[in-house]
C-alpha cells in the first residue's frame, strides 16, 4: 500500500469501520450517524456495511444517548456515540459527569466503562448559536474521564482505535474544522498512545503549546516567526488526560519559554492548568513568564465575529514576540568562545543542570569529534557525576565544530560542551538528559577512549589524535514491542512441552496434498473442542475468565516486512482442505502487504511454527489477551523406541505456552498430549 491524501473524517470512518469489524462488541450510534452518515459523514457507509444492530440512529435527546451507553458498556458493549455538535453535548453532561465518570470508583474498580463519545468541537466553520464551542476544560476537570482530541488525520484514526479500546470512558473531541484538511497517510497506523505529546517543530527559543484546532495555528504562527528570527518550538498534546508532563518539562526547560495557545475562553481554562504545571516544574529554567493566547472570556460570538474571537496566526505572533522580543533573541543566538578564544559558529550546547544539587561533572568520554555529523538525541558524551554515569544527547542537529573540553577533565554545570553548526537539522528533538543513573555506578573511571578535542590531544594520548569511536546508533521500538511488555507483565505463563513422532503426520502430507501446517492447526482444534478452556482471554477489570464460543486462529507467517500473525476467523467450523486454502490465502496476502484489517486482530489462540528457524524449541510471549499458544519446532531424526526397538523417526518437539489463571497443569498437560497424538495418529 501507498500513502493516499486522506481527510481526517475519511480517517475516523475507516478507524470506526475497522473497530466494527474487529470487536462484536463496538456499536455506534446517535442522531442521524445511520442512514445520513453523520452530519459531517464520519459513521457514512457503516450501517450499510453492518447493519442498524451495529450503527443505528437514535431519538433527538442527548441525555438519552449518554444514558443507553453507559447500560451498554455495564453489560459488556463497547458503544461509540455521537453527540452532534460539541454545544448539543450539554444535556448529556449529568450523565458523562455522574455516572460515566464515576462508575468505575463507585464500583470500586469491578466495572470498567469502556465507550467513546464524539464531540465535533471547536470554531471555524461559521457555526450558528450552540453549533461550535470549546468545551474541553468541562471534562477535562471531571475526573474519571479521559480526553482526546487529534490534530492529524494519522492521530485521529490511531488516537479512536485506542479510545475504543480502552476500558474507560473517553471522550474524543474532533476538531471540526479540521475534517476535510488532508494529509498523505497509508491507513491502518498506530502513532503514540494516550498520554504521549507530539513535537510537531522543533526550536530552541520558545515552546509554543496547542492541541486540537490550534495545532495548525501555531504551526503557522512558528513558521512567520522564524522569518523574524525566532526558533520556535510547537507541542501537540495530543491527549489532555492523562496530559504528558514529561515531554512538556523537557521543552519547556530545554527553550526557558513557553506560550500556550486554545480557542477555548482564558479563564479557567486548560491554558491555565498548564501554565501552572510548567511554572511549577521549570521555575528555575524559565526565562520569562508563561503567556497565553486564548479565546476571550464572553460566550461564543455569532458567525460574522467569529473570526475576531479565534486565536489566529497574528495573535500568536503577537504573544511570542512579547515572550521572547526579537533582540533577545539575536543575544541567545550570539557565538559561544571556544578554547582557543576563537568563536565557534553554530549552536552551542551547555552542560545542563544534572538535579540533587549537582554542580559539576567529569567528562569520561566523548562519542563525536569535530566534523561529526549528529542528530537530535544522539548520544554525544558520557559524563560521571557524585552520583552516577550520565549520557548526553544533543539537543541540536547539524556539525560539530567544537568540543569545548578534553575527556578526564571536570566540567562546572553552565559550561559549555560543544557547538553544532546549524544548517542541517531534522525533526524530532527529544530530551536534554538521558540515562541517568543507568549507564554505570559511582565506580566507574574514564575508559581513556576520548576523542579529539578542537585544538588539543586527547586524554588518552596527548601526543597524537586518538582512535575515533563511531556514535551509537538508535532505532525506534516497533509497535508490537509495548504489546510484548504488556503481555510478559500482566500473564502468568507457564511453559510445558513433549516430543512426538512425526514421521505419520509428514506422510499425511502426501495423502491430503498440503503442507504440515494445515494439519498441525487441525489438532490444534480438535484439541480446543476437548479442553475449550484454553479458548478463553482474562478480564482483568472484572477479573473473570473469558470462555470463547469460536477459534480465531492465529498463525506466524514470516514476510520480507517481519513477522505477521494472521487470523483464520472462525477456524472451527473449517474442514481440512478449507483451512488449507484459508491458510494459504492468508499468507499471501500478509507477504503482499494486503492482509485485511479483520484478519490482522482478534485472534483467540496462536500457532507458533518456528521450526522454520531451525529451531527445536522455545518459551513465547503469548500473544496478549489470548490464554494460550502452541508452539513447534523443526523437525528432525532422532532415536525412537518404537514397538520395544529403537528406530530413526522424524520427531518434533512441541511446546504449550498458558495463562495459569485459565487452567491448572493437568489440563494443559490433556491438551498438549491430545496434540501430540494428533500428530502421531495424523491421517
Amino acid at each position: 500500500m501507498t500513502a493516499v491524501d486522506t481527510a481526517m473524517a475519511q480517517a475516523l470512518n475507516t478507524a470506526l469501520r475497522d473497530a466494527l469489524g474487529a470487536d462484536e462488541r463496538v456499536v455506534v450510534f446517535g442522531e442521524d450517524v445511520g442512514r445520513l452518515g453523520g452530519v459531517f459523514r464520519v459513521t457514512d457507509g457503516l450501517t450499510e456495511a453492518f447493519g442498524d444492530r451495529r450503527c443505528f440512529d437514535t431519538p433527538v435527546s442527548e441525555a438519552g444517548i449518554a444514558g443507553l451507553a453507559v447500560g451498554m458498556a455495564m453489560t459488556g458493549w463497547r458503544p461509540v456515540v455521537e453527540m452532534q455538535f460539541d454545544a448539543f453535548a450539554y444535556p448529556a453532561f449529568e450523565q458523562i459527569a455522574s455516572h460515566m465518570a464515576k462508575m468505575r470508583n463507585r464500583t470500586r474498580g469491578a466495572l470498567p466503562l469502556p465507550l467513546v463519545v464524539r464531540i465535533p468541537y471547536g470554531g471555524g466553520i461559521g457555526g450558528v448559536e450552540h453549533h461550535s464551542d470549546s468545551s474541553e476544560a468541562y471534562y477535562a476537570h471531571t475526573a474519571g474521564l479521559k480526553v482526546v482530541t487529534p490534530a492529524t488525520a494519522a492521530d485521529a484514526y490511531s488516537l479512536l482505535r485506542e479510545a475504543i479500546d480502552d476500558p474507560d470512558p473517553v471522550v474524543f473531541l474532533e476538531p471540526k474544522r479540521h475534517y476535510w484538511t488532508k494529509e498523505p497517510l497509508e491507513l491502518p497506523v498506530r502513532t503514540e498512545p494516550f498520554g504521549t505529546a507530539a513535537i510537531r517543530r522543533t526550536g530552541s527559543d520558545a515552546t509554543l503549546v496547542a492541541y486540537g484546532p490550534s495545532v495548525a495555528v501555531a504551526l503557522e504562527a512558528a513558521d512567520r516567526a522564524a522569518a523574524e528570527g525566532l526558533d520556535v518550538e510547537v507541542l501537540d498534546l495530543r491527549t489532555l488526560v492523562p496530559l504528558d508532563d514529561r515531554t512538556l518539562t523537557a521543552s519547556v526547560r530545554r527553550t526557558g519559554r513557553c506560550l500556550v495557545v486554545h480557542e477555548a475562553q482564558g479563564f479557567a481554562g486548560v491554558g491555565a492548568e498548564i501554565a501552572a504545571r510548567v511554572q511549577e516544574r521549570c521555575f528555575d529554567a524559565l526565562r520569562a513568564p508563561v503567556l497565553r493566547v486564548t479565546g476571550f472570556d464572553v460566550p461564543y460570538p455569532p458567525p460574522l465575529l467569529e473570526h475576531a474571537h479565534l486565536p489566529g496566526a497574528e495573535r500568536v505572533l503577537d504573544g511570542l514576540r512579547r515572550l521572547l522580543p526579537a533582540d533577545d533573541v539575536r543575544r541567545t543566538r550570539r557565538d559561544a568562545p571556544s578554547r582557543t578564544g576563537t568563536t565557534a559558529p553554530g549552536r552551542t550546547f551547555h552542560l545542563p543542570d544534572l538535579g540533587e544539587g549537582l554542580a559539576e561533572a567529569e567528562l569520561l568520554e566523548w562519542q563525536v569529534a569535530v566534523g561529526d555529523p549528529v542528530t537530535h538525541d544522539q548520544v554525544v558524551a558520557e559524563v560521571e557525576t557524585a552520583k552516577s554515569v550520565v549520557t548526553l544527547p544533543s539537543p541540536f542537529a547539524g556539525t560539530v565544530t567544537a568540543l569545548h573540553c578534553r575527556a578526564g577533565e571536570v566540567v562546572r554545570v553552565g559550561a559549555p560542551l560543544f557547538t553544532v553548526a546549524e544548517g542541517t537539522a531534522d525533526s524530532g528533538s527529544g530530551a536534554v538528559l538521558t540515562g541517568y543513573g543507568t549507564s554505570g555506578g559511582p565506580g566507574r573511571r574514564p575508559s581513556g577512549r576520548g576523542v579529539a578535542v578542537a585544538g588539543a590531544g586527547s586524554a588518552a594520548d596527548d601526543t597524537g589524535p586518538a582512535r575515533e569511536v563511531p556514535p551509537a546508533t538508535r532505532t525506534p521500538l516497533g509497535p508490537a514491542a509495548e504489546k510484548f511488555v504488556r503481555g510478559h507483565r500482566d500473564t502468568p505463563a507457564v511453559t510445558i512441552w513433549a516430543d512426538a513422532d512425526a514421521t505419520a503426520l509428514l506422510a499425511a502430507r502426501t495423502t491430503h496434498g498440503t503442507g504440515p501446517t494445515p494439519l498441525l492447526a487441525r489438532a490444534c482444534l480438535a484439541a480446543l473442542a476437548a479442553y475449550p478452556q484454553l479458548n478463553a482471554r482474562v478480564d482483568g477489570d472484572r477479573q473473570e475468565i473469558v470462555r470463547l464460543p469460536q477459534v480465531h486462529l492465529g498463525f506466524a507467517a514470516q514476510t520480507d516486512h517481519g513477522l505477521v500473525v494472521p487470523v483464520v476467523r472462525n477456524a472451527d467450523g473449517l474442514a481440512l482442505h478449507d483451512l488449507a486454502a484459508e491458510l494459504r490465502r492468508l499468507t499471501a496476502l500478509a507477504r503482499s502487504g494486503a492482509l485485511p484489517t479483520e484478519h490482522h486482530t482478534g485472534g483467540t489462540f496462536t500457532l507458533n511454527n518456528y521450526g522454520v528457524f531451525d529451531v527445536d524449541g522455545a518459551t513465547p510471549i503469548l500473544n496478549h489477551p489470548q490464554a494460550a499458544m502452541l508452539g513447534v519446532g523443526r523437525v528432525i531424526d532422532r532415536p525412537w523406541v518404537r514397538d520395544g526397538r529403537i528406530e530413526v523417526r522424524k520427531v518434533v518437539h512441541v511446546s504449550l505456552t498458558f495463562d495459569h489463571r485459565v487452567c491448572d497443569g493437568g489440563t494443559a498437560a490433556g491438551f498438549l498430549r491430545h496434540v501430540v497424538d494428533g500428530i502421531t495418529g495424523c491421517r
